[in-house]
């Protein structure tokens, strides 16, 4: 008696379970007739038919068929186990190699000729499916309706599906940012207004730079929104799969693409204002803006504050050019509003590292208490970084499947407005916590002679910072950044002294050929005396 398998799918969060136990009955009975034996059944729950990626089901059954575990695989049809041509055609030539059948209850015995066109069928039932559903969201669009997502300054009309009404407190805001931006002031100054006067955001906690000024190729963002302008503008974008990894990527569509209606019930800034600050964008972010030569310093992108940001140059005094908190300045939400002489921290840095280089036996020291410290904070971020990229795996895939049932039109448009807006914050959520976290550490070796060739760069530099307005080789640089990563800068009320955290990936003090001590490399480089 041949051994057979049961393979069951369905596509959406709005089937269930049955739909998978209705395949599975189906196909044992066909076994019976065939006169098999049923050893195994694989499923996959909620998973789109359009690639084979994200299906554990149909891994698990390749992965039987590689070991060669069946010799028959049964399916209610062949959709059940690709919606797309080549993936089909892929999964049957593996069976075919491996001598294993592919019988279906709807179509019998699959040869290649039979793979071919219900692959062509499948994957023309999937596509047009997708037009379909763009098709009905072009007539939303010109009929004047708002063919899904939300934008902040409107809601949906309760029982008027597409329709949107303006939220007049956020309205208020809107005409807020138009102006404050038209009269020149920064999108950074604008939101840090917003939120010193507890304006709540569209999504998070806080307004930011990038909130209000967006994209420009993709026309999102505050200031760039046409619906404020009394236009609704749909299709600037199109999700296409990578085959490589199964992942939907956005695309720019062509201008011709783009579908403009006029909506003047949804204008919130007249068009003249909405122009203005369209010009005032161009010319601030424009080609010339962009590629305007910009001072780099030692320690230019290296300087942190506590919270986290980076810290920039605000302009000059008699004394020297300041740097302060970007987050402070973009959005307020940083308390620390402290003023910092750059060129003071440079001499501070470059004389604490000529005390810590002096004696190699400083590092030495270090090392005993660091590596024990630093194995148990590695396991810990490796432990969290692994949660999070999990978690962050799932959210993606649940809105991938979200959207291909937006795709295939079997999902309405009010849930995809009450469902899609929770799982992005999520999304950006778990992208934030990734980006904070620090990247898994590696095992170096520490070389004295290394050390002693940073020690004398590190003398050269401070022979130069000596001259106010003397620059560096870009030697003696690119020396110093291999083996600092960063300067956290505390915070400090007017009058106080400087202090600082300086870290250092330790990479600029290695080499192959030398006698070494055994150091925990790309984690925070901190000396024991770390206050300036």
């Amino acid at each position: 008696m041949k051994r057979a398998v049961i393979y069951a799918r369905y596509s959406t969060d709005l089937q269930n379970d049955k739909s998978v136990e209705d395949q599975f009955r189906l196909c044992q009975d066909f076994a019976g007739r065939l006169g098999a034996k049923v050893i195994k059944q694989f499923s996959d729950k909620a998973k789109s038919g359009a690639s084979m990626f994200g299906r554990p089901g149909l891994a698990d059954l390749m992965t039987a068929a590689e070991r060669g575990e069946f010799d028959i695989l049964i399916t209610e049809s062949t959709d059940r186990v690709s919606r797309d041509i080549a993936d089909l055609a892929h999964v049957h030539k593996v069976l075919k190699f491996r001598n294993i059948e592919m019988q279906c209850v709807n179509g019998g015995l699959m040869d290649t000729v039979q793979i071919g066109m219900y692959g062509i069928v499948g994957q023309m039932q999937r596509e047009e499916g997708a037009r379909k559903v763009k098709r009905g969201m072009t007539g939303v669009v010109r009929s004047g309706r708002n063919p899904g997502g939300r934008a902040y300054g409107y809601r949906p009309i309760s029982g008027k599906k597409g329709e949107l009404e303006i939220v007049e407190e956020e309205a208020t805001v809107i005409r807020r940012i138009f102006d404050m931006y038209a009269a020149g002031i920064s999108a950074r100054t604008i939101a840090k207004s917003l939120n010193e006067d507890g304006v709540p955001a569209p999504r998070g906690k806080q307004w930011n730079a990038s909130t209000i000024n967006g994209n420009s190729n993709r026309g999102n963002g505050i200031l760039r929104n046409p619906i404020y302008a009394g236009q609704i503008v749909w299709n600037r974008v199109h999700m296409v799969k990578d085959p490589s990894t199964g992942k939907r990527v956005s695309r720019i569509n062509e201008d011709s693409a783009v579908e403009t209606i006029d909506a003047p019930h949804l204008r919130i800034v007249d068009d003249k204002l909405f122009q203005l600050v369209r010009d005032s964008k161009k010319e601030r972010t424009g080609t010339a803006a962009r590629t305007a030569p910009k001072n780099k310093r030692l320690l230019s992108g290296l300087l942190r504050c506590e919270c986290g940001g980076s810290l920039s140059i605000i302009g000059a005094d008699r004394s020297g050019p300041r740097v302060q908190c970007t987050v402070n300045k973009e959005s307020g939400s940083c308390s620390n509003d402290a003023r910092y002489y750059v060129e003071k921290i440079e001499r501070d840095v470059i004389d604490r590292l000529r005390v810590m280089f002096a004696d190699t036996s400083i590092i030495d020291a270090y090392v005993e208490e660091y590596k024990a410290e630093s194995k148990r904070i590695a396991a810990e971020r490796r432990n969290s970084r692994g949660n999070t990229e999990r978690a962050l795996a799932d959210v993606q895939e649940r809105i991938g499947r979200l959207l291909d049932q937006v795709a295939r039109g079997t999902i309405e448009e009010e849930d995809v407005l009450s469902m899609l807006p929770p799982m992005k914050a999520e999304r950006e959520r778990l992208k934030g916590e990734l980006a904070a976290q620090e990247p898994p550490s590696n095992v170096i070796e520490i070389k004295p002679k290394a050390v002693t060739r940073f020690r004398e760069d590190v003398e050269s530099l401070a022979e130069i910072l000596k001259e106010r307005g003397a620059e560096p080789t870009v030697e003696m640089a690119r020396a110093f950044r291999d083996v600092i990563s960063g300067i956290i800068v505390s915070r400090r009320k007017p009058g106080e002294a400087y202090h600082y955290e300086i870290k250092g990936w330790l990479e600029g003090i290695t080499g192959p050929a030398l006698s070494s001590v055994l150091l925990v490399a790309e984690e925070g480089f901190e000396p024991p005396t770390q206050g300036l």
